[in-house]
C-alpha cells in the first residue's frame, strides 16, 4: 500500500478542489440533472469523455514520455482545449496548489519534479499530479486508478451537495460506477496522443455559462 498515494489524492488534501464544479452547476440549475439517474447519466458520460480523453490519457502519456518538452507540449494542448475561462483558470489553480502542498510535506526533492515545477509557467493540475508520481516511482496502475476514483467521487459529491441527493443515494450511484472504471481503463489502452481532449462539447458549453449564472456556489 502507498500512503502517499492514498494521500496526494485524499479528498482532504489541500488544494481546493471542492470548489469548483466543472460545469456540474450549470447542468443542475438549468434543470438539466434533477435526480439520482439524472446523476448518474452524467458522470457516465463525464468518465467517458473529460476524464478519459483528458485526464487519464495525459496520465498515460506523461507516463510514456521522454523529456519535459514532451510534457510541456501535453501541458499546452491541455490549455488550447480547455476553451471555458473558469475551468482553464481552474485547472491552473489546482496545479499551483498542487505543487505548493507537495512543496509543504518536506519530502524528498526529486530533480524530475523540481525541473517540471521550474519550468512550467502555467502548471495545469493533471500534469503536475502525473509528473509528480512519475518522478517519485508511483506505480502507473496505481497512481492512474487513485486519481480516477478521487475525481469521481468528487464529482459525486458535487451533485449530492446540488441536486440535492441522500448520502445513500450517492454511494449507490458510486458503486455503481465500479464497473465504468474497469471498462475506461480499458478503452484508455487503446487511445493515442492524438485522442487528447477529445471531450464532450456540451459540458465545455454550461462550463461557458457558468459564469453568467444569477448565483453561484462554485468556482467553476
Amino acid at each position: 500500500m502507498n500512503f502517499l498515494l492514498l494521500q496526494i489524492n485524499d479528498t482532504l488534501f489541500p488544494i481546493g478542489s471542492y470548489t469548483h464544479s466543472f460545469g456540474l452547476e450549470s447542468y443542475v440549475q438549468l434543470g438539466k440533472i434533477k435526480n439520482k439517474y439524472d446523476a448518474r447519466d452524467y458522470l457516465k458520460a463525464y468518465l467517458h469523455t473529460q476524464m478519459l480523453y483528458t485526464d487519464l490519457l495525459a496520465i498515460k502519456l506523461i507516463r510514456k514520455a521522454h523529456c519535459l518538452e514532451e510534457i510541456f507540449e501535453i501541458e499546452s494542448i491541455i490549455a488550447a482545449a480547455t476553451s471555458a475561462r473558469e475551468v482553464l483558470n481552474a485547472i491552473r489553480k489546482l496545479g499551483l496548489r498542487f505543487i505548493k502542498t507537495i512543496n509543504a510535506m518536506k519530502l524528498e526533492q526529486k530533480a524530475f519534479f523540481t525541473a517540471y515545477t521550474q519550468a512550467s509557467k502555467n502548471p495545469i493540475y493533471v500534469v503536475a499530479y502525473s509528473v509528480f508520481c512519475v518522478a517519485y516511482g508511483l506505480n502507473y496502475q496505481d497512481s492512474l486508478c487513485h486519481y480516477l476514483y478521487a475525481q469521481s467521487s468528487q464529482a459525486l459529491t458535487n451533485c449530492v451537495k446540488l441536486i440535492p441527493l441522500a448520502q445513500s443515494d450517492g454511494q449507490e450511484i458510486l458503486a455503481s460506477l465500479h464497473k465504468e472504471f474497469d471498462i475506461l481503463c480499458q478503452k484508455l489502452e487503446c487511445l493515442k496522443k492524438q485522442d487528447l481532449c477529445n471531450n464532450a462539447i456540451a459540458n465545455e458549453i454550461k462550463a461557458m455559462q457558468h459564469q453568467y449564472l444569477p448565483t453561484r456556489l462554485y468556482m467553476s
